[in-house]
């Protein structure tokens, strides 16, 4: 049985719900107009030369910039990186290349349980941050590119969304210096090698090793001024042939000799190795004798 006081306790109960549920949506519908504004996302796609821990990686600078609402309401920025895995964000001509977010300080930035970077704004109105390509001065040439979206958040819920573009492309480059051991016979200044063949009556051997960087096939390619011949500084006809050694095969520079070799990727570079070899002349007159031979190497 249901007394009198059961009833007004059950129909005060239905007023209490019936008000919760009416009153819900309207509290939950109101704008939050003093967290609006402009802001935008800058990805430099130039890397910065950074110091020698970088250990071949390319540094791009970029950073977020809020207007005067946003800085005081929003509190981090969650970066998703859209279609790619965090630590590959980079999408390359043949594929995915290691790449990740880091903050201003170069730390790598927290990611949350999606996967996705955090980015704290601590009410800056520019908030900076890294883009980082690993071993990125040996990427192979062609377009790397990336898109991301940006969350402006603050302690409950989005705000505001970007989607923000990076592309950089990769040329084919080739650097090369001379071994700093080659042997006592080798001198050099600046771009200038001097290589002292020694006593012309017999025959002798000499090595010059070159340490080659390349993100590619490099062509390379002699030319000798005399034609391959040590020329008499004091008499031009008295000449001793000399020869070049090439794929195994020993070969006179009486012209151009062209040829390829494979890609120098290596971080600290590889050797590029030129044997020369004088012919053995007993009879040959006195004196100097001298050539230039030029080295040109090509980034294919």
């Amino acid at each position: 049985m249901i007394n009198k006081n059961n009833i007004n306790w059950l129909l005060c109960s239905a007023f209490y719900l019936l008000f919760i549920v009416i009153g819900f949506p309207v509290y939950a519908s109101e704008p939050d107009e003093s967290c609006q504004g402009e802001w935008k996302v800058v990805i430099s796609t130039t890397p910065v030369e950074r110091s020698f821990r970088d250990r071949g990686g390319l540094w791009f600078p970029a950073y977020i910039e809020l207007g005067h609402a946003f800085r005081r309401c929003a509190k981090a920025i969650e970066i998703e990186p859209l279609g790619r895995s965090s630590d590959r964000i980079i999408k390359g001509p043949q594929s995915d290349v290691i790449s990740s977010l880091f903050n201003s300080d170069r730390q790598p930035l927290i990611k949350n349980g999606k996967g996705n970077y955090q980015l704290p704004i601590l009410g800056k109105n520019r908030v900076k941050f890294w883009l980082y390509i690993a071993k990125g001065k040996q990427l192979l040439p062609g377009l790397y590119s990336s898109e991301m979206m940006f969350y402006l958040r603050d302690t409950m819920s989005v705000k505001s969304e970007r989607i923000a573009s990076f592309k950089y492309r990769a040329k084919p480059y080739v650097n090369a210096k001379i071994n700093s051991y080659s042997g006592r016979w080798l001198s050099y200044s600046g771009s200038t090698i001097r290589l002292d063949m020694g006593n012309l009556t017999k025959s002798n051997h000499r090595t010059i090793d070159f340490m080659v960087q390349s993100n590619t096939n490099v062509r390379v390619k002699l030319i000798s001024e005399n034609r391959g011949d040590l020329v008499n500084l004091d008499s031009s006809n008295k000449r001793i042939p000399y020869f070049v050694t090439v794929n195994g095969q020993k070969r006179k520079l009486s012209a151009p000799i062209e040829y390829e070799v494979r890609s120098f990727s290596k971080e600290k570079g590889e050797v590029l190795r030129i044997h020369i070899e004088n012919q053995a002349s007993p009879n040959a007159m006195a004196g100097i004798y001298q050539d230039m031979m030029t080295v040109s190497l090509f980034a294919q």
